[in-house]
């Protein structure tokens, strides 16, 4: 498969060189064969050990730089995988097609889709330190996970006996001069509603098509505190007053949202309703009036529209579509609580990532996010209260635990001594609601002492995504420097 597009970015400079390479590589999750490969490849042209297991997880062992054989060994970790989002108008196959990346302001994007620093920046670090000869640094363990977007498999699966180190510089993060002190766990649900009707339908209600679009989107970690607008409930919102209204809505198909850890950007509901076309064009547009009054400049782009669509596939029966709109309409959704010790940490959410209906079932998938496993176990059982009342059942597909905060961490008490003596600056400590893979790590690994790096990026887990080149430049250089006083 050919890779090769036009360089964008300054190949003298390691870590940039890394990432256009990476990027010329489809790497989605569970979609990381060829990346490993590449990394391997790195590995064995340089002569160096390294580990890889049946989940492509790959452990590259990089001997210390002279004088410093005698020091600790230093763990760096990133994943290899991204979410593959994109515009409604793009053509891009995240299975085949390199990313087209493009510089503006400064910032790194790709053009209509993710652009994958989540945590493509982690990976070229690592690859750019395996490449370098000439810094000071104690023996490294450089450790690229898979799955990290979608349940953290790599990391849950990985043998920790493959590790020596006790100390840990994790690269999965996007905030500058900041290291992260703690991370959220998480649990993916899934609601489910079966079709129980026979197939049969007189298909004489004409069909229309409902869709939400142009929202912003993000990450559900780390854009959930900002209330943006979620396609999926406000679709079942419209769906709602229309039923209110008595359109007796029967669903025939719905696409909503990407992944389970992205905040949906777009929506589409395929129904059937005897209710007169101009009826229910006129509740969709008083529901998008009303629904841009309320969010405002936080969600300014909001589309609501409605057309009349082509009869594809089968109609649910009008009491288990009502079912599924209400679920959808009355279920928690999106920020719920906020810490009192740290007013700007949430600590509990969740999100109504997917919904995906066709002829026999409906499914819709949540995160939930919190570091109390009774949030989550809490949550959980809302959803599964209010799904049984509707008809619905309710299943835990996934989860994983949190990384509570070490007020006594070497690491960090280096690290921001080192940062304030090379820049005179003090360095930024931040608890985060997103998930991390250091709470699998520190459970594997008792003792394990943790500090976190990353440049400045914005919007990920959506195509709107951008990374700051000069950060990124200067994080590395930060790294490699780090590394010498360890």
């Amino acid at each position: 498969m050919n890779y090769e597009t036009e360089r964008v970015l300054d190949p003298a400079i390691p870590p940039f060189y890394y990432f256009e390479e990476i990027s010329k590589i489809p790497h989605g999750s569970y979609n990381e064969q060829a990346i490993a490969d590449y990394v391997e490849n790195n590995a064995k042209a340089l002569g160096l050990r390294y580990v890889r297991d049946d989940n492509n997880v790959i452990i590259v062992y990089v001997p210390a730089s002279e004088g410093y054989e005698d020091h600790p060994p230093v763990m760096l970790q990133g994943h290899m995988d991204m979410v593959c989002e994109k515009d409604a108008g793009s053509k891009h196959d995240f299975e085949k097609d390199p990313l087209e990346l493009y510089i503006e302001n400064g910032f790194l994007h790709a053009r209509g889709t993710t652009l994958g620093a989540d945590d493509g920046c982690g990976v070229s670090f690592m690859l750019a330190l395996m490449n370098e000869k000439e810094f000071a640094h104690p023996p490294l363990e450089c450790v690229f996970t898979t799955a990290e977007e979608v349940g953290m498999d790599g990391a849950k699966a990985l043998d920790a006996s493959l590790i020596s180190s006790r100390r840990m510089i994790g690269l999965d993060i996007g905030v500058g001069g900041c290291t992260y002190v703690s991370s959220s766990g998480g649990t993916s649900v899934k609601v489910s509603f079966k079709n129980t009707d026979d197939g049969s339908s007189d298909l004489k209600e004409p069909y229309y098509s409902l869709s939400v679009s142009g929202l912003m989107g993000g990450h559900s970690g780390h854009d959930i505190n900002d209330c943006r607008a979620n396609a999926n409930k406000l679709a079942a919102r419209v769906l709602h007053e229309m039923n209110r209204k008595g359109a007796a809505v029967r669903l025939s198909e719905v696409t909503g949202g990407a992944k389970y850890n992205a905040i949906p950007r777009d929506c589409r509901i395929v129904f059937a309703s005897a209710m007169p076309e101009e009826s229910l064009k006129e509740i969709t547009a008083v529901c998008e009036r009303s629904i841009k009054e309320e969010t405002g400049s936080g969600d300014p782009e909001i589309k609501i529209s409605i057309e009349k669509a082509v009869a594809n596939g089968k109609l649910w029966p009008e009491s288990i579509s009502k079912s599924v709109i209400e679920f959808m309409f009355l279920s928690p959704n999106g920020f719920i609580e906020k810490s009192h010790d740290m007013p700007a940490l949430t600590t509990i959410s969740l999100n109504m990532g997917v919904v995906r209906l066709d002829d026999s079932s409906c499914d819709i998938t949540y995160l939930i996010r919190s570091p109390y496993d009774s949030a989550r176990d809490d949550l959980t059982q809302k959803l599964s209260d209010l799904a049984g009342l509707l008809g619905g059942s309710c299943e835990v597909c996934g989860d994983y635990g949190g990384w509570a905060y070490d007020p006594d961490s070497q690491m960090r008490s280096i690290l921001k001594t080192f940062y304030k003596e090379l820049t005179g600056e003090k360095f930024g400590e931040i608890a985060t609601h997103g998930g991390l893979e250091t709470g699998y790590f520190m459970k594997k690994i008792p003792g394990l002492d943790i500090v976190t790096l990353g440049p400045e990026m914005y919007d990920f887990h959506s195509p709107s995504e951008r990374l700051n080149l000069e950060s990124f430049r200067q994080t590395y250089e930060l790294l490699k420097s780090f590394l010498g006083v360890l």
